[in-house]
C-alpha cells in the first residue's frame, strides 16, 4: 500500500534540496526517490519543541508537524488527526526532555488519517493501559523515597515535591472518576478528556521522576501507548504504509519501502 496521497502532495509542494555534489540527483524533487525517503528528509529538517512551533524555522510539535505534512497549515488541531490521540500526544510532547521528544517525530505521519471515527476503540486501548500499567505505577510513585537517601528531594525542593504530589493526586482522582463513569456506561463522550488526563499524568510523572531510570520508564510508557493508539485499524488507512516498522521511536521510515 502506498503512502497517504495527502503526504505525497505536500512533499511535492516543498522546495527541492540542491542535488548531492557531483551526483546530479538526490534532492527531494528527484522522481527516482521513494516517497518514504522524501518524507524522511522532510522529518529530518524539523526539531520537535514544546508548544506549536514555527515550521518556517524548522520547529513543530508532533501534532502541528502532522498538520504540516497533511497540508493543513500551521495548527495543532488538524482535521486529519484523532481528537483522542491529539489530546494524549500534546502534553507528552510538551513536557518531554528535548532529546527524548525527538522520538515522537515518526508518529507525525502516523497521526494522519486517525480521525476515522474509531476513538471509542482507542479509548478501550487507553483504559486498558491505564488500569494495567500506568495507574498502579503512578499511584505508588514507583518508589516511596528518592534513591541514595534523598538527594533528589533536596534538589527538587520540598514545595515542588508537595505540589507534584497534589497535582498527581488530583489527576489520579480525575482519571479514576472518568474510568468509573466509562465502566458504568455514563462516560461516553469523555474519551478525549480521559486521553488528555492520561497524557498529563505521564508527563507529570516523567518530568518529576526521582531519577533517569524512572523518567525513562514514564516516557517509554507514553511512547508505547501512543504507538498502540495510532495502530488502531492502521492497515485500513491510506497512509498505513508510511508507519510500517516505526515502533516506539525505533527504525527509521526509510525501512518502509516505496
Amino acid at each position: 500500500m502506498g503512502a497517504d496521497p495527502r503526504i505525497g502532495a505536500r512533499l511535492g509542494e516543498l522546495p527541492s534540496r540542491s542535488a548531492d555534489a557531483g551526483s546530479g540527483r538526490g534532492g527531494e524533487g528527484d522522481p527516482a526517490m521513494s516517497p518514504d525517503l522524501r518524507l524522511q528528509r522532510v522529518l529530518d529538517r524539523f526539531e520537535l519543541v514544546s508548544g506549536i512551533g514555527e515550521p518556517r524555522e524548522g520547529t513543530a510539535c508532533v501534532v502541528s508537524l502532522a498538520a504540516h505534512l497533511a497540508g493543513e497549515g500551521h495548527t495543532d488541531r488538524p482535521a486529519c488527526a484523532s481528537p483522542l490521540v491529539r489530546a494524549f500526544a500534546i502534553p507528552v510532547n510538551d513536557h518531554m526532555p528535548r532529546g527524548a521528544r525527538q522520538r515522537l517525530k515518526p508518529f507525525a505521519p502516523r497521526l494522519i488519517g486517525t480521525n476515522d471515527g474509531l476513538d471509542r476503540a482507542r479509548a478501550e486501548v487507553l483504559r486498558r493501559a491505564l488500569v494495567e500499567a500506568i495507574l498502579p505505577a503512578a499511584s505508588g510513585e514507583r518508589r516511596a523515597s528518592p534513591p541514595d537517601g534523598g538527594p533528589a528531594w533536596r534538589r527538587a525542593g520540598l514545595v515542588r515535591r508537595l505540589r507534584t504530589r497534589l497535582l498527581r493526586g488530583a489527576l489520579l482522582r480525575r482519571i479514576d472518576g472518568l474510568l468509573e463513569e466509562a465502566e458504568s456506561g455514563r462516560g461516553r463522550g469523555q474519551e478525549v478528556e480521559l486521553a488528555g488526563a492520561a497524557g498529563d499524568l505521564l508527563a507529570l510523572c516523567g518530568r518529576d521522576a526521582w531519577d533517569e531510570r524512572e523518567a525513562e520508564w514514564c516516557w517509554d510508557q507514553a511512547i508505547g501507548l501512543l504507538d498502540r493508539l495510532c495502530e488502531v485499524d492502521a492497515q485500513g488507512r491510506p497512509g498505513a504504509a508510511v508507519g510500517v516498522g516505526v515502533r516506539a521511536g525505533g527504525p527509521a521510515l526509510l525501512e518502509t519501502g516505496s
